[in-house]
């Protein structure tokens, strides 16, 4: 039964029927059905992982964790220097090592060129003579960077390296011993384009004094054994041109008096270490202590020609 036109009432049936339209289709459970299913295929797939792609992490957190730890426990191979210095030497050639320092092997290493890497120092002879090898090592390979040639000389007394020149950089210190009993100390620059012989000089005992902040080059302290066990010290350091003496007196209070002493304790009458002690003090401007030394020493009754060394000494003081 429709409403009578005109009444009012046909404006709210129609709303009424639409209403009732639209309720009826969204209660339809086939429409409501294939709706849905419409709406699900318009979503994008999602994929779920498989077990392999979820152990790829810890696969990957696994070899991480191997190759750090053989990065802790690697150890390269051992290179064997001997073998590659022995590629540079002459047919009969036979390494030699140092006597001092008494840690020095045949082989030794150390920054010559200063460029922050190291160069392999070894000595040997041959009929003749000695000679020192100085090897670098480019990106491929070693290769003679320097050799020294010492004719006359037959073994290393000490072997160091010292900032002499005072380039800043290690100079090669070498001791050698000859046949007739003659030692002398070689200063070597060495660079890329060979060696260069700074300075040399007699010795029999040496020791290197590093540089001060005040000083730019290291010295050398000189022991000359003007007697068999009576030694004279000078302390000595090269200045550009020649080598220059230098005061010693700090080097004979902190060095030389405390070895004497140690040595007298040891065996008081060691006659030539009251000697050295007696003008040691004398040298370091300790004259009463030098004169006591004397007193001491003669108490001993040391043979003549050592007497007459202490009075010589005691008429200085």
């Amino acid at each position: 039964m429709q409403p009578p036109k005109g009444s009012g009432l046909e404006a709210l049936d129609r709303m009424v029927r639409r209403s009732a339209k639209f309720y009826s289709d969204l209660f339809d459970t086939d429409r409501f059905r294939r709706n849905m299913l419409s709406a699900f295929e318009k979503l994008p797939t999602i994929e779920l992982p498989t077990l392999a792609d979820l152990r790829k992490p810890v696969d990957n957190l696994v070899k991480t964790l191997n190759n750090a730890v053989s990065q802790f426990t690697y150890k390269p191979p051992k290179v064997d220097y001997r073998n590659i210095v022995n590629g540079f030497l002459p047919p009969g050639a036979k390494l030699i090592k140092p006597r001092y320092p008494e840690s020095a092997g045949e082989i030794r290493f150390a920054d010559l060129d200063g460029d922050g890497r190291s160069e392999l120092i070894a000595s040997y002879t041959t009929a003749d003579g000695l000679r020192t090898l100085v090897l670098k090592k480019d990106e491929v390979q070693w290769y003679k960077m320097a050799e020294i040639s010492s004719p006359g000389f037959s073994s290393i007394h000490y072997l160091t390296y010292a900032d002499i020149s005072g380039e800043g950089k290690k100079d090669l210190l070498l001791g050698l011993d000859s046949d007739q009993n003659v030692r002398t100390l070689f200063a070597y620059s060495v660079s890329d384009g060979g060696s260069r012989k700074i300075f040399s000089k007699k010795y029999n005992k040496l020791e290197v004094i590093r540089s001060s902040p005040r000083t730019s080059r290291d010295a050398v302290a000189l022991w000359h054994e003007d007697a068999p066990g009576i030694y004279r010290i000078e302390l000595i350091r090269w200045n550009g041109i020649d080598l220059e003496q230098i005061d010693k007196t700090r080097y004979l209070a902190a060095k030389v008096l405390p070895y004497y002493i140690r040595k007298l304790r040891q065996d008081p009458s060691d006659i030539n270490s009251w000697y050295n002690l007696a003008g040691t003090f004398m040298e370091a401007g300790d004259r009463v202590n030098a004169a006591k030394a004397v007193r001491y020493a003669l108490e001993f009754n040391p043979d003549p020609a050592m007497k007459d060394r202490f009075m010589e000494l005691r008429q200085k003081l």
